[in-house]
């Protein structure tokens, strides 16, 4: 082949500057995974005391595809590289606003990005480890936050190196002329961060975790995720209730997952012609009906003539199940909810309900 057809001049560059530039990107798309496998097992090293071979699976899924990616860009960059925009196209310099300028911005960015999704990546890997991890030296619930956490913060460091590196943007003069604005900006954003706050709470002093059924006033329901800014809780019908974690952190929390027993508290009401005596048996048998369905139930019972109210004679009634599932309480209640009814009818008295008499004098 004669030399000198490499050197004929294609769009003001010679051949042989074409068939380099195909070169590398035609190798690179033939090897790039091969590259990006062998760069996740170089890079695997890095985890190495947190994380363990049996996770290299999940490590190699998630950095695979990043890593490949930028591999691509710096391949076609680099062939690129090589050859020069023709003379008679009078382009500017790439530090002036034309087509030079555009295509180094684009790879600066695509760069930049490229390298944030490695550590975007790797918030999610090492989150997997400690889901995974038997032993692990941080909870599950925490090392979700720390990943969010994570994911913010390189998120906005990913944002101003774009800035600065793309645009040429000068951070340290662009926050000092933010102060005034900067300042509104944190009085509008106070209940964020204070909700943020209360997020840090919850994760540090653990009052709860995801899974875990727990009572906040009005609301009761599972946690399913602690959030920077709220809580999600499923209701028992099956709503979703979103929560701010200030709102949490305020309030008083029963956590019902970490109790031993659960409370049954209700009253029985009876009509005004119920015989005093007649009150005393029932209150009696309704004790030994609850202390009848032990184990299931706690010693602890306190059956009282609590209140006259204005349509009937109140009984208090509060025991304890000594099981936390919510079905077993159900079924311990529906027992003695039947035993009081029996008990009722056996004395001869009636369940009272809303109502009023009127006595019209002769």
């Amino acid at each position: 082949m004669d030399s000198s057809i490499l050197l004929e001049t294609y769009l003001g560059n010679p051949l042989l500057k074409w068939l380099l530039c195909g070169g590398i990107i035609a190798l690179t798309l033939i090897f790039n995974r091969m590259i990006a496998i062998l760069a996740s097992r170089i890079s695997y090293r890095i985890f190495k005391n947190v994380s363990k071979a049996q996770f290299y699976d999940e490590f190699s899924r998630l950095f695979n595809r990043p890593f490949m990616n930028l591999i691509n860009l710096l391949a076609i960059y680099s062939a690129f590289s090589l050859l020069n925009f023709p003379a008679e196209w009078e382009l500017v310099n790439a530090d002036e606003l034309g087509l030079r300028w555009f295509i180094h911005t684009v790879f600066v960015v695509a760069f930049i990005w490229y390298i944030t999704a490695l550590f975007l990546h790797a918030t999610v890997f090492l989150e997997y480890v400690y889901h995974n991890l038997e032993n692990a030296t941080i909870s599950k619930d925490l090392a979700t936050f720390l990943k969010e956490l994570g994911r913010v913060l390189i998120y906005t460091a990913g944002f101003f190196a774009i800035l600065a590196k793309a645009f040429e943007v000068n951070i340290t003069a662009l926050v000092t002329s933010l102060g005034i604005g900067g300042l509104a900006i944190a009085l509008a954003a106070q209940d964020t961060l204070a909700n943020l706050i209360g997020s840090f709470i919850i994760y540090l002093d653990k009052p709860f975790q995801v899974g875990e059924i727990v009572e906040l006033g009005d609301i009761k329901g599972t946690v399913e995720k602690i959030g920077f800014r709220t809580t999600r809780i499923r209701t028992v019908d099956r709503s979703l209730l979103i929560v701010p974690n200030k709102k949490i952190i305020d309030s008083n929390l029963n956590n019902i997952s970490q109790s031993s027993q659960r409370r049954v508290r209700f009253h029985i009401m009876l009509t005004y012609q119920s015989d005093p005596k007649n009150i005393l048996g029932i209150i009696e048998d309704v004790k030994q009906a609850v202390w009848a369905e032990a184990p299931r139930t706690a010693e602890e019972c306190t059956v009282r003539f609590a209140d006259f109210d204005s349509s009937s004679l109140n009984l208090i009634v509060i025991y304890y199940v000594n099981s936390n599932e919510w079905e077993d309480m159900i079924a311990v209640k529906e027992t003695i909810n039947i035993k009081i009814m029996e008990i009722v009818a056996k004395y001869a008295c009636e369940f009272a309900y809303p109502s009023q008499t009127v006595f019209l004098s002769k």
